[in-house]
């Protein structure tokens, strides 16, 4: 979907928000790659007037008001004057007795006041009322001093008053006004005439109202500018505020280009970058919708968000009695959202939030455009192509880096390659898929083969590994102790799968497990068994063990190569009653075929039996088990699991099994006897 076409989607957001809310007006507008391509007002700024707001509506912008802040001071950083690691009392002396609460603590920096770690408690409903704090009263609350909670530099905790100290370092540095250094060196630069410090003289301007017993109430008189305004005293507009939105998403990319704005490309960068972690909160972003884990941060003036279905977002709220707004952007995505409002505290935050989720959900988000290879690691790509195809070691010696030879052998690295294009033919590079511009995959064979490379300092090669999807993992099929303690003598014929099916496995395996709670389970790498041998009365022995390892491989030698397609999720009931959740397999004729074969064999060679064999090759069903449950889940538990494991898609999951393993477990450990290769 195109963004403008999800315009009538916003409107409701807002609406919404704007009832839940009791707001009286909302003005909002969504920022696309450097224009506000669409804005809306809600309400009336006046309430009982028809004074609806608009783009230029002016609204008190609050906290917001510190990434101005922030930017001025970042532009005396850029002109060497400030230094954000330096005490603060370097530039404010009478702030050197201002130490935190142990007596082990460092001197409080710049640093710790911009990203929210100075310890000073969180003061917003007292700096709310103090935003025009004179000069004189910000001196004697200095000379008093303050108590902290935490010592500076160990915890996140939101600080008005710290951004009043922030004020008090430009004020001194520059030897003008913070004011009047965020006037002169952004706001008439970038153009944002109707941000302003006092209350514009317009008419359009929204009035501040709380709710109160089911009714609008006006706040009154707003505060004027003052020493903690530096902390939350602008006035701005959705139009003034998409151009600062635009500002910061022009940072992104890292570039070449001329760097002639306001404030220097990398500090917008800095002021973006989260400095202090603060929390991981399950966050439900739409009201009726999922709840996911998100982690917050702080910067310079600005908050962060991990968000693991959008990436980083950054944000800041603004809250002052009679108002409450909120700026977003995805930066990598150059799309962003402002949402201004006039009734104390509104949660324009969420509003925004719920914008930008709704927007995902649509697909309406711009994509993140694709990191690129930098000029080294294409040629690297292309000369890792040529290597795996034809191995020399001069030629491996020229393009890797001198640990690769230390890390494993070339001819056991020339052997990995070599396999690979015997498998799949002479090796083409079919994308390259880029995680950083020193470090990616070559993609070939239809993505059966990645090799992967990381250059290092000297654009040499550091990291080789051709990784051939169809072949599959050699890691352990059990590392659960107390599971291989129990386990008698017995030993299994199984297949792995890999590629494609491997990679769905993961993701079944990881759905099942997020929905199980805490019910007790282990784990066992991906497999699918054929035959088991032992499990009995009567365990197996050396001999036995010798015997079986001699029929798998004559029963592998004439079986063709085994695909393996999951069908579907769904259970199967242990012997012990506990449900095991499986991705099902298809049971094609090659693959019941080669089935029956191995059992027919096994039976006439009179192996040893396993508890198993009741059910017979023709009624074997082909699966992977996701886990192994030790107890019984709640039925509140397991009811929505279940329904959910047959609700899967699984089309398009599958791999091609080449070899046939044989694993013995007993007397606490597991054992390979063999892999055969299925040469049929």
């Amino acid at each position: 979907m195109e963004l403008l076409d999800a315009q009538p989607d916003l409107d409701d957001v807002f609406a919404r928000w704007a009832l839940a809310d009791h707001t009286p007006a909302i003005a909002w507008g969504l920022i696309h790659d450097g224009r506000l391509i669409t804005s809306r007002g809600i309400g009336t700024l006046r309430v009982g007037e028809q004074m609806p707001p608009d783009a230029d509506s002016a609204f008190r912008i609050a906290s917001m008001t510190k990434s101005f802040t922030g930017a001025a001071l970042m532009s005396l950083v850029v002109d060497g004057l400030v230094r954000l690691d330096e005490p603060v009392a370097t530039y404010v002396p009478e702030l050197a007795g201002w130490r935190g609460p142990t007596t082990d603590g460092p001197p409080l920096t710049v640093r710790h006041l911009v990203s929210m770690e100075s310890g000073l408690p969180t003061d917003d409903p007292w700096a709310d009322r103090h935003v025009d704090l004179p000069d004189e009263g910000m001196d004697a609350l200095i000379d008093a001093g303050a108590s902290f909670t935490w010592t500076p530099g160990t915890r996140f905790e939101y600080s008005n008053l710290g951004w009043g100290l922030v004020g008090r370092v430009i004020e001194r540095v520059a030897g003008t006004k913070p004011q009047q250094l965020v006037t002169e060196r952004l706001l008439g630069p970038l153009g944002m005439s109707d941000t302003t410090w006092t209350r514009p003289e317009s008419t359009n301007v929204a009035d501040p109202y709380r709710w109160v017993d089911g009714a609008w109430e006006s706040e009154g008189k707003t505060l004027g500018d003052g020493t903690i305004a530096p902390m939350g005293g602008l006035w701005s507009t959705v139009n003034d505020l998409a151009r600062w939105v635009t500002f910061f998403c022009d940072a992104y990319p890292p570039r070449d280009d001329p760097d002639d704005g306001p404030l220097a490309r990398w500090a917008r960068r800095e002021m973006q970058q989260p400095r202090r972690m603060d929390t991981i909160d399950d966050v439900r972003t739409r009201p009726s919708g999922p709840a996911r884990a998100v982690a917050y941060g702080y910067g310079i003036g600005l908050s962060m968000r991990l968000d693991p279905r959008v990436g980083v977002i950054v944000t800041h709220s603004g809250g002052l009695p009679g108002y409450g707004s909120h700026m977003r952007w995805l930066p990598d995505r150059r799309i962003g959202v402002v949402a201004l409002s006039n009734v104390r505290y509104g949660n324009m935050a969420a509003a925004c939030a719920e914008a930008l989720e709704l927007l995902a959900d649509l697909d309406a988000l711009p994509k993140p455009p694709p990191e690129a290879a930098s000029t080294n690691l294409q040629h690297a790509a292309e000369r890792a192509v040529e290597l795996a195809n034809h191995w020399d070691d001069d030629a491996a010696s020229d393009l890797f880096a001198d640990n690769v030879a230390l890390d494993d052998r070339f001819d056991r690295r020339a052997k990995e390659a070599a396999d690979a294009v015997a498998r799949h033919g002479a090796l083409t590079m079919e994308s390259l898929d880029v995680d950083s511009p020193q470090r990616g995959d070559v993609i070939a064979a239809n993505g059966l083969v990645k090799i992967e490379l990381e250059l290092n300092h000297e654009g040499k090669v550091q990291w080789w590994l051709v990784q051939d999807r169809t072949k599959p993992s050699d890691a352990p099929i059990m590392t659960d102790p107390a599971t291989l303690r129990g386990l008698p003598r017995s030993a299994y014929v199984l297949l792995r799968p890999a590629g494609d099916l491997e990679d769905g496995y993961e993701r079944w395996r990881g759905g099942t497990l997020d929905r199980l709670g805490t019910t007790p389970r282990v784990l066992a790498a991906p497999h699918a068994t054929l035959k088991a041998f032992g499990m009995g009365a009567a365990p197996l022995t050396s001999d036995d063990e010798a015997a079986i390892a001699a029929l798998v491989q004559a029963w592998a030698a004439e079986t063709a190569p085994i695909e393996l397609r999951a069908t579907g999720l769904d259970a199967f009931e242990e012997d012990d009653g506990n449900p095991v959740p499986v991705a099902l397999l298809e049971m094609a004729p090659g693959f019941r075929a080669a089935l029956t074969d191995l059992w027919d064999r096994a039976s006439e060679a009179e192996l040893p039996a396993s508890s198993t064999d009741h059910v017979g090759a023709d009624n074997w069903k082909g699966h992977l088990s996701l886990c192994y449950l030790r107890a019984q889940p709640d039925q509140a538990i397991w009811e929505p699991l279940h329904t959910w494991l047959r609700h899967q898609d699984t089309a398009g999951s599958t791999s091609t099994a080449y070899e046939a393993e044989l694993v013995a477990f007993g007397d606490g450990t597991e054992r390979r006897l063999g892999r055969f290769p299925l040469t049929g």
